[in-house]
């Protein structure tokens, strides 16, 4: 068997009921009760087709798994005491499904062919019962864990399709990052292999950055958020893929949305940035000059992070166009925070949230970044720091004499009340908190 291990592939198997029934088969054959350990491979491979089956029916309502699920429980009503029902089921899976290829069918018809010499007595022989040897039984164990044990019960081509419609359908409700994680998580993921995940993100990444058909143009940011889940699930594999590939994964559509996207990507995997051919290095330069989005979310175009924060500190006061949101996206503020505090830049962050409520320029400025901006990080801002993010507000009419600034002001004077007690000097800013 060489350097394969029968003991640790047998707890890759996804099905729970699969890995204990190959529990007994792994037991038989290291136990040399070879003769069992083919039967009972058998058993299990049957077993676990019909498993499959019942998951493609149940869970992704599968019309062929349906049918020949049908197909078999009619035989079996119809011919109770005939074993014909098991070969039907084989042939089923290979012409209809995409479970098995020829190869593996082959494979399977191998161990059946064993299974029957081991079940039944030959009666013109005098060693009646056949005996296969150690190799022969180790081969079949291998081959029914390569070929069908191990695998999902759907595959790479046919869920992709099914998941994207899947979340299409449901994009009313599957709102956020995290929502679309924890649904497809447990209702896909869980089933699949990471090498099958890897090729999913590969097919996927084609959908989002290279297809423009209108069925790509409306879910291409849905697509995205599923893209970087099965990225972020297979950190390493998916960069080796990406670096293994580069003319593939640098075919891109040339958009404003596509190139936004791939920025965004960059942004948390700079490292790949230099992968890419220069024709798209060129590209996202160009659109990181343009847009103000992929602009704030590029930093790794800068020499390093606290040099693009000053950059962009710089562009908002004097360049980009218009105000908050059109300066900039959510999505690309809620980068740039983020990138930043996960390189440990707590402080400069902080700093930067501050400074860019207190420079809003408008009423309608102010509402948005309070909102988007300020509000779902006052985490960040440090204790000591709650006096100056107040004395420049307290100085800016645009924040505190707006229409929303009193419901939102008492919000901030709630959170400064529950995180540093009611001795915070409020009478000192009574434009703020009125």
């Amino acid at each position: 068997m060489n350097d394969f291990s029968i003991e640790h592939a047998g707890q890759k198997i996804v099905s729970v009921k699969t890995k204990e029934y190959f529990k007994e088969v792994a037991s038989s054959y290291f136990n040399s009760n070879h003769r069992a350990a083919v039967v009972t491979l058998y058993s299990v491979v049957i077993s676990d087709m019909i498993d499959k089956l019942e998951t493609l029916a149940d869970i992704y309502s599968d019309t062929v798994a349906i049918n020949i699920l049908d197909n078999i429980r009619k035989f079996q009503a119809d011919h109770p005491t005939s074993p014909e029902w098991e070969k039907n089921l084989i042939e089923e899976i290979k012409n209809r499904t995409s479970l098995i290829d020829n190869v593996d069918y082959a494979r399977i018809i191998s161990l059946r062919n064993d299974r029957h010499l081991c079940a039944h007595p030959v009666i013109d022989k005098e060693d009646r019962l056949h005996t296969p040897n150690k190799e022969t039984v180790g081969s079949h164990i291998r081959n029914m864990l390569e070929s069908f044990l191990l695998k999902p019960p759907i595959l790479s081509k046919k869920i992709l399709g099914t998941m994207l419609q899947d979340l299409a359908d449901k994009s009313d409700i599957l709102i956020n990052q995290g929502s679309i994680n924890r649904y497809v998580g447990a209702k896909y993921l869980e089933n699949l292999t990471p090498s099958i995940e890897v090729v999913i993100f590969r097919d996927l990444w084609k959908i989002v950055f290279k297809l423009d058909d209108n069925n790509a143009r409306t879910n291409r940011k849905l697509n995205f958020k599923l893209l970087k889940i099965l990225y972020e699930r297979n950190l390493a594999a998916g960069i080796e893929k990406i670096k293994s590939d580069k003319k593939y994964f640098s075919n891109i559509h040339d958009s404003d949305v596509t190139k936004e996207l791939l920025i965004n990507f960059l942004a948390e995997n700079e490292d790949l940035f230099s992968v890419f051919s220069e024709d798209v290095q060129l590209l996202l330069a160009k659109e990181a000059e343009i847009d103000p989005s992929s602009k704030t979310s590029a930093w790794f175009l800068s020499d390093n992070y606290l040099d693009h924060l000053a950059m962009i500190k710089a562009e908002i006061d004097t360049q980009f166009d218009g105000t908050f949101p059109f300066d900039a996206s959510v999505d690309a503020y809620n980068i740039l925070i983020r990138i930043g505090v996960a390189k440990g830049y707590t402080k400069e962050i902080a700093d930067f949230i501050i400074w860019r409520y207190s420079i809003c320029k408008s009423y309608n400025e102010a509402d948005k970044v309070y909102t988007y901006v300020l509000k779902p990080n006052l985490d960040r801002i440090a204790n000591d720091q709650f006096e100056e993010l107040c004395d420049e507000v307290n100085n800016n009419s645009q924040c505190w004499s707006r229409n929303r600034a009193e419901d939102d002001h008492a919000h901030l004077k709630s959170y400064i009340n529950t995180r540093l007690g009611t001795n915070f000097p409020f009478n000192n800013y009574k434009n703020v908190f009125k």
